[in-house]
């Protein structure tokens, strides 16, 4: 399986540095702890699971130095994300997928590997930040369930071919900006799974709208966590450091023409029309021989495809899905 452990550790090397105190939550709050505030199929979400979850992004976002919106739309943001991940670990159970003690054990170990650190000091870095070993373990169990759900809802559909790798290493991108990496942010006004030409025109609009404020000086990452609807809305559209590969291939001829800080949309994809920025370029180590190379470049198309089918099939995923917000009476 091409993404496995790697992919894995991309995504919960989060957690270790961007959870904080789940355990000191909102005490003073007792009284709200239990109140249902989301029916998702057949699992609930409480005041006290989305309080914590702000408290989380609040601090991530002190972290980031990036300023914190106001309350409602940071709770509806927050409730949305709280939501995809109770619907696809409501998937899991449905199929019957699970994680054993060895499962989180392995994964701990190499997500503590990939920060150099021992896994006994890892567990004290996480407690140091508020999180107890149990709690950190039940997040990386979460994590590495909600992974193998989307391998195999997802994963097991895609393949790359000798072909698409050979048209990818010919194309005009790859032969200008292989020796690079990019610092991306994504902003994604998103479209249903069949939309009308109505919604299409209205998600257009939207997105040449908040391309104006861009251009006026409006923060990229305020925006994204504001308007965007991909899975890095609460991280400010960021996408982290990438090779030509893995980024979007909408996006990878634009790339050609821009230079850092240069903003480029609306792109239209089957998701939605998305505005990038480019935050930041720089040389990339070299990928060795020609076979090196190929293999390299299969495994961030793999990557890349995947990513571009997960938003895709969230969507479905959470339309299909029994969603109930509980208004406060």
């Amino acid at each position: 399986m091409m993404k496995s452990f790697r992919y894995f550790v991309i995504l919960s090397l989060s957690i270790l540095f961007s959870l904080s105190a789940i355990a000191g939550g909102n005490k003073n709050n007792e009284q709200s702890l239990d109140r249902i505030i989301a029916v998702v199929n057949n699992s609930v979400i409480t005041q006290s699971e989305l309080d914590q979850a702000i408290l989380r992004i609040k601090k991530q976002l002190v972290a980031n130095n990036t300023t914190i919106p106001n309350l409602q739309s940071l709770q509806k943001k927050v409730l949305d994300q709280l939501i995809t991940k109770k619907v696809q670990l409501d998937l899991a159970t449905q199929m019957g997928i699970h994680a054993s003690s060895q499962d989180i054990d392995k994964a701990i170990a190499i997500i503590a590997a990939s920060n150099h650190l021992t896994v006994d000091r890892l567990y004290q870095e996480v407690n140091r930040q508020g999180l107890t070993k149990a709690e950190y373990r039940s997040e990386i169990q979460d994590e590495y369930i909600i992974h193998k759900v989307e391998q195999q809802a997802i994963g097991h559909q895609l393949a790359i071919s000798p072909e698409e790798v050979n048209d990818f290493m010919r194309s005009s991108a790859w032969q200008a900006l292989s020796a690079k990496e990019y610092h991306l942010e994504d902003i994604l006004i998103t479209l249903p799974e069949s939309p009308s030409l109505k919604q299409i025109q209205a998600a257009r609009l939207h997105a040449e709208n908040i391309l104006k404020k861009l251009h006026t000086g409006t923060s990229f990452s305020e925006m994204a966590f504001s308007d965007s609807g991909s899975d890095k809305a609460l991280q400010g559209g960021d996408l982290g450091w990438r090779k030509l590969p893995e980024i979007p291939s909408a996006f990878a001829n634009r790339l050609i023409e821009m230079k850092v800080n240069d903003i480029a949309g609306p792109i239209q994809t089957p998701n939605g029309f998305h505005i990038i920025h480019v935050a930041g370029i720089r040389d990339a180590a070299m990928l060795g021989n020609e076979t090196a190379q190929r293999n390299k470049v299969r495994e961030l198309l793999y990557e890349r495809k995947f990513e571009e089918a997960l938003q895709s099939w969230l969507t479905k995923v959470r339309s299909e899905a029994f969603v109930n917000i509980v208004q406060e009476g």
